[in-house]
Protein backbone atom coordinates (compact mmCIF):
# COMPACT_ATOMS: atom_id res chain seq x y z
CA UNK A 1 0.00 0.00 0.00
CA UNK A 2 2.68 2.83 1.02
CA UNK A 3 4.92 1.26 -2.47
CA UNK A 4 1.41 2.65 -4.47
CA UNK A 5 1.41 5.92 -2.36
CA UNK A 6 4.83 6.50 -2.75
CA UNK A 7 4.68 5.94 -6.89
CA UNK A 8 1.27 8.09 -6.88
CA UNK A 9 3.04 11.01 -5.44
CA UNK A 10 6.25 11.03 -6.89
CA UNK A 11 4.31 10.50 -10.09
CA UNK A 12 2.20 13.70 -9.15
CA UNK A 13 4.78 15.95 -8.27
CA UNK A 14 6.99 15.03 -11.49
CA UNK A 15 3.91 16.06 -13.79
CA UNK A 16 3.53 19.10 -11.64
CA UNK A 17 7.41 20.21 -11.81
CA UNK A 18 6.86 19.37 -15.44
CA UNK A 19 3.84 21.92 -15.75
CA UNK A 20 6.31 24.39 -13.74
CA UNK A 21 9.07 23.73 -16.70
CA UNK A 22 6.56 23.99 -19.34
CA UNK A 23 5.18 27.49 -18.11
CA UNK A 24 8.53 29.32 -17.11
CA UNK A 25 9.58 28.54 -21.29
CA UNK A 26 6.54 30.33 -22.03
CA UNK A 27 7.48 33.08 -19.63
CA UNK A 28 10.91 33.28 -21.06
CA UNK A 29 9.40 33.67 -24.83
CA UNK A 30 7.03 36.08 -23.73
CA UNK A 31 10.09 38.39 -22.56
CA UNK A 32 11.80 37.88 -25.51
CA UNK A 33 9.06 38.96 -27.87
CA UNK A 34 8.96 42.01 -25.44
CA UNK A 35 12.68 42.24 -25.61
CA UNK A 36 12.61 42.35 -29.64
CA UNK A 37 10.16 44.28 -29.98
CA UNK A 38 11.93 47.02 -27.59
CA UNK A 39 15.08 46.59 -29.84
CA UNK A 40 13.02 47.31 -32.87
CA UNK A 41 12.76 51.20 -31.54
CA UNK A 42 9.40 51.73 -32.81
CA UNK A 43 7.38 55.15 -32.28
CA UNK A 44 4.11 55.46 -31.22
CA UNK A 45 3.89 57.42 -34.83
CA UNK A 46 5.15 54.91 -36.79
CA UNK A 47 2.72 52.04 -35.17
CA UNK A 48 -0.15 54.16 -35.67
CA UNK A 49 0.03 54.60 -39.31
CA UNK A 50 1.12 50.94 -39.47
CA UNK A 51 -2.67 50.01 -37.78
CA UNK A 52 -4.36 52.61 -39.86
CA UNK A 53 -7.78 52.66 -37.83
CA UNK A 54 -7.08 49.13 -36.42
CA UNK A 55 -6.99 48.76 -32.38
CA UNK A 56 -4.50 45.77 -32.97
CA UNK A 57 -1.85 45.75 -34.65
CA UNK A 58 0.37 42.59 -35.04
CA UNK A 59 3.66 43.78 -35.03
CA UNK A 60 5.58 40.21 -35.20
CA UNK A 61 3.94 37.35 -36.07
CA UNK A 62 4.70 33.84 -34.33
CA UNK A 63 8.86 34.55 -34.12
CA UNK A 64 10.28 30.74 -33.25
CA UNK A 65 13.14 30.31 -30.35
CA UNK A 66 13.27 26.92 -30.43
CA UNK A 67 10.96 23.67 -31.83
CA UNK A 68 8.69 23.86 -29.02
CA UNK A 69 8.85 27.73 -28.03
CA UNK A 70 7.86 30.51 -29.61
CA UNK A 71 6.56 34.19 -29.36
CA UNK A 72 4.20 36.62 -31.13
CA UNK A 73 3.87 40.19 -30.22
CA UNK A 74 0.84 42.81 -30.68
CA UNK A 75 0.62 46.67 -30.11
CA UNK A 76 -2.67 47.82 -28.94
CA UNK A 77 -4.51 51.40 -29.01
CA UNK A 78 -7.28 52.27 -26.22
CA UNK A 79 -9.30 55.21 -26.05
CA UNK A 80 -8.81 55.21 -22.57
CA UNK A 81 -5.43 55.37 -22.48
CA UNK A 82 -3.79 59.46 -22.87
CA UNK A 83 -2.53 60.60 -26.02
CA UNK A 84 0.87 58.49 -27.35
CA UNK A 85 0.35 55.59 -25.41
CA UNK A 86 -0.22 51.92 -26.04
CA UNK A 87 -0.36 48.68 -24.54
CA UNK A 88 2.69 46.18 -25.54
CA UNK A 89 1.35 42.49 -25.18
CA UNK A 90 4.25 40.07 -26.07
CA UNK A 91 2.58 35.78 -25.45
CA UNK A 92 4.87 33.27 -25.02
CA UNK A 93 4.10 29.89 -26.25
CA UNK A 94 5.55 26.03 -25.24
CA UNK A 95 4.24 23.62 -27.78
CA UNK A 96 4.69 20.26 -28.87
CA UNK A 97 3.77 20.00 -32.72
CA UNK A 98 0.84 21.81 -33.33
CA UNK A 99 -0.50 21.55 -29.67
CA UNK A 100 0.20 24.30 -27.08
CA UNK A 101 0.91 23.10 -23.58
CA UNK A 102 1.56 26.13 -22.22
CA UNK A 103 1.23 30.06 -22.86
CA UNK A 104 2.13 33.49 -20.47
CA UNK A 105 1.18 36.79 -22.01
CA UNK A 106 3.13 40.08 -20.39
CA UNK A 107 2.07 43.62 -21.35
CA UNK A 108 3.70 46.84 -20.87
CA UNK A 109 2.23 49.91 -21.17
CA UNK A 110 4.84 52.07 -23.51
CA UNK A 111 4.19 55.99 -24.34
CA UNK A 112 5.70 57.91 -27.16
CA UNK A 113 5.31 61.28 -28.56
CA UNK A 114 2.30 62.22 -31.42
Amino acid sequence: MSAMLLFSTTNLEMMIAGNNRRINQAKISATSGLNHFTALNLDYNTLRGRAGGLQTLQVLPATRLSDKTHYEVKVHFSPRLSAGQYVVESIGYYTKGDKILASHPIKALFEGEQ
